[in-house]
């Protein structure tokens, strides 16, 4: 088993060259292809994992792993731990090396410190292992990995956001594209990008002697940068002898989570006592 590295102290002839620029000049961090450096549990070693063969850099250093990796968290008396494991770069001596490490956490399932130092040591994280007492194999493997590619990056986790965050950096998890820019304070700070829209159907209570009646949603997934818009419409045609149901967002109720709403006859009477009424809503922002 080799790990062969180009980018540390050495020559680098014409085909390494070309095939390192693309990887290492995309972003701080990738892997090469799909099944590349990919943790999974150990089949037979107690608390193992392994990590697959294939191509990966960080820093301007590429690595290339020929053979499958094995490692082994340490014991756990009780409770859960989450470890994470890492391709350590060691800049130190003539030529430098890499090799994987797992790196110990705690019972939150968080991101451990690291050593972030591009030029002496520094750590990409691969894969973030959940190991639990009295269990020999890990409980839950989390990928960290992410791919770069002419501009773009792509991961399949958000707890990968966490160590990507640098400003100008653009990562699509999932169908969910974002964007690391700067919050109001000047600190580094993940900016949605893409529109998302949620539809979703509720009850409102109408009716009694008030002319009104009002109803509030919470949107299933909260929208992190606001709301583009709003659409309320009448989905329930029994009580359609209450005439035309006009529909008004109160007037600063939107937030980022929700907002409250109130229905009303065109005509200013009072809605009759008519129960619920069945409304549907479709709500856009990113």
């Amino acid at each position: 088993m080799a790990i062969t590295s180009v980018g540390y102290d050495g020559s680098i002839n014409e085909s390494q060259w070309a095939r390192l620029i693309p990887l290492v000049g995309s972003s701080h961090y990738g892997v090469a292809g799909t099944g590349d450096w990919k943790v999974t549990s150990h089949p037979t070693m107690d608390r193992g994992v392994r990590i697959a063969t294939g191509t990966g850099w960080g820093h301007g250093v590429m690595d290339t792993s020929d053979a499958t990796v094995s490692l082994q968290g340490a014991s756990l008396g009780s409770g859960t731990r989450w470890d994470m494991v890492v391709a350590r770069r060691n800049w130190s001596g003539v030529g430098g090396n890499t090799t994987f490490i797992l790196i110990g956490g705690s019972s939150s399932k968080a991101l451990p410190s690291r050593n972030t130092s591009p030029g002496t040591l520094d750590d990409q994280p691969i894969a973030l292992v959940q190991f639990t007492a009295g269990q020999t194999a890990p409980t839950q493997i989390v990928d960290l990995r992410c791919w770069g590619r002419n501009g773009g990056m792509v991961v399949r986790d958000d707890l990968a956001l966490g160590y990507l965050k640098e400003p100008g950096t653009t990562v699509t998890v999932n169908d969910l594209t974002w964007l690391c820019g700067f919050d109001a304070n000047g600190n580094a700070s993940w900016i949605l990008q893409t529109d998302t829209t949620i539809t979703q159907e509720g009850w409102v209570w109408l009716g009694g002697t008030n002319a009104s009646g009002d109803g509030s949603y919470n949107f299933s997934t909260p929208f992190p940068n606001g709301v583009k818009s709003i659409q309320i419409t009448d989905n329930n045609r029994v009580y359609s002898f209450l005439g035309i149901v006009h529909y008004k967002i109160i007037e600063g109720s939107v937030t980022k989570t929700g907002f409250k709403f109130r229905a009303y006859r065109g005509d200013g009477n009072a809605l009759p006592n008519a129960g619920n009424l069945l409304v549907s809503l479709t709500a856009r922002g990113w």
